[in-house]
């Protein structure tokens, strides 16, 4: 069995888990940048919840 394929296996999905934070984050922030809320606003939501941010952001453009 090969024990080596396991750690690279799980580093690639902690980088793509990782990306895919930084990218929601900056889409939220853009997003709440174009709605015309405060840059303190935007930061504080974006780094305590990216996800979260970007989750609300869409509902409450559509």
């Amino acid at each position: 069995m090969n024990t080596d394929a396991l750690p690279e296996g799980r580093s690639s999905l902690q980088k793509v888990i990782l990306v895919a934070t930084v990218v929601s984050g900056f889409a939220a922030a853009y997003l709440m940048y174009r709605r015309g809320e405060s840059l303190g606003s935007i930061a504080k939501q974006t780094i305590t919840n990216p996800v979260g941010s970007l989750v609300s952001e869409v509902k409450n453009s559509v």
